[in-house]
């Protein structure tokens, strides 16, 4: 009887087989065509998520994510970056997301023409590596073999666990993406069992040969704290900031506002807890002069209540508040500085935007700044929510010209060392880093 169960497995294993190559031969044909996101059943979904036989004649490799990024699940572009188009890089992708809580309504997706993605839901993290395995093995494991040629794991606790298990028991290459700076321990008191996920970590970081990062900094802490793996780098980051830097001008925020001779601006939401609320105050020791103003710039809950404090700091004719615009680059070419007090991934984007537009910007620490730029030579920090220091930074643009022209011209110069801004060099240079992990070899200790 285990002879014949076998046979039936074999069996169907090759249809899906089959139909997963006629899916893709399809795919194929029109693999530049925006392709909707498709819900199907699980069932449905084994058949058209079938694996082809592993030795394939194909160019391009077939890769396994494994996530715990929960806004994948609502994504509707093929992209881990927000930029990258994995139809155009992989030839397949195959991504587990791991979530902790109640099972999703679709846990199989077929989100492009050669994109799957599986959603693993438990509310223990033991049961969801557990359950996780087993989506895996039926997902990707079938007669004919493995399909992942390449495994990647997007953080070093459960992800990175979970790859190296796929590693070891299909003998497949594995690469580890660290987004976050688990070399320190703060970073795991948001997690129910801090001690453990950090002993976890540690374990997982130090058994891979391929390691890649969001920032150069997280890799030279990566590569002090695990010197025996010799491939770690930072993966190829894309913006398009050369169509900002090269834009035009249709508004000038000085001739709207023409009783101010130095304009601060402020870029952002306006809820209650919003940081425009430190940005009134920090500014206002600047705006003993009359001819300094604060444009805020956004929406939200919130506006009535800065305008009063405005107000109560006798202010208010010196705070301007203005909806937000879709003409944002005209603002921050014209405008004198910008100020960015949030830390949030918008708020990132924005002094990007920012430094293309030549404006000279006083802003928050966050990895993703420090990593892009220099303090003093194309940006000046502050740390979080330090209204004094963040007053005093503002002052030396206000009082200096000097530092104003310093900070306009490298800013860009410095944003554009670390970008990508050629969309087809950024998608071969992102394949061909995570790609390394195919030649990466353990190196022995």
């Amino acid at each position: 009887m285990k002879g014949s169960s076998d046979l039936l497995r074999t069996d169907a294993s090759e249809r899906q087989r089959q139909t997963l190559e006629h899916v893709l031969s399809e795919a194929t044909a029109a693999k530049n065509k925006s392709v909707p996101v498709k819900k199907v059943a699980v069932a449905a979904a084994r058949l058209e998520s079938a694996q082809a036989d592993v030795a394939s004649s194909r160019e391009t490799t077939r890769l396994l994510f494994i996530s715990q990024d929960a806004t994948l699940l609502t994504q509707t572009t093929q992209s881990l970056d927000g930029y990258l188009n994995l139809t155009d890089v992989f030839d397949e992708v195959h991504i587990v997301v791991l979530q902790l809580g109640l099972p999703v309504r679709n846990p199989v997706l077929r989100l492009g023409a050669n994109v799957w993605m599986y959603s693993v839901s438990d509310t223990s993290e033991l049961r969801l590596v557990e359950a996780a395995k087993q989506t895996i093995m039926q997902q990707m494991e079938f007669a004919a073999g493995f399909r992942a040629d390449l495994i990647v794991a997007r953080d070093p606790l459960l992800c990175g666990y979970l790859a190296l298990w796929a590693s070891r028991t299909y003998s497949r290459p594995a690469q580890l993406h660290v987004t976050e700076d688990f070399t320190q321990k703060a970073q795991f008191k948001k997690y129910r069992y801090p001690r453990v996920m950090s002993l976890l970590s540690h374990y997982v970081c130090k058994r891979f040969v391929s390691i890649r990062t969001t920032t150069d900094t997280l890799t030279e802490q990566l590569k002090k704290a695990y010197p025996h793996i010799k491939d770690i780098a930072t993966l190829p980051r894309f913006y398009n900031f050369a169509a900002i830097a090269q834009g035009d001008m249709y508004f000038d925020i000085k001739q709207k506002y023409t009783q101010f001779s130095f304009i601060i601006l402020y870029v952002g939401g306006l809820q209650h807890n919003a940081k425009a609320f430190q940005a009134i105050d920090s500014a206002r020791n600047l705006m003993r002069s009359p001819k300094v103003g604060l444009v805020i710039m956004g929406d939200g809950e919130a506006a009535t209540e800065l305008s009063t404090r405005a107000k109560m700091l006798g202010i208010s004719t010196q705070v301007v508040f203005e909806k937000s615009t879709a003409d944002l680059y005209s603002y921050l070419k014209s405008a004198d500085v910008l100020l960015i007090p949030d830390t949030d991934e918008q708020s990132d984007e924005l002094a990007i935007k920012g430094a293309a537009a030549g404006i000279p910007i006083v802003m928050a620490q966050t990895e993703t700044r420090l990593d892009l730029f220099t303090e003093g030579e194309s940006a000046l920090f502050f740390q979080n929510d330090d209204s004094i220091e963040m007053s005093n930074q503002m002052k030396k643009i206000l009082n200096d010209l000097g530092v104003r022209t310093l900070l306009r011209h490298n800013a860009l110069e410095r944003v554009a060392e670390k970008l990508h801004e050629d969309p087809i060099a950024y998608k071969l240079a992102y394949r061909d880093s995570v790609e390394a992990a195919l030649f990466s070899t353990e190196d022995s200790n």
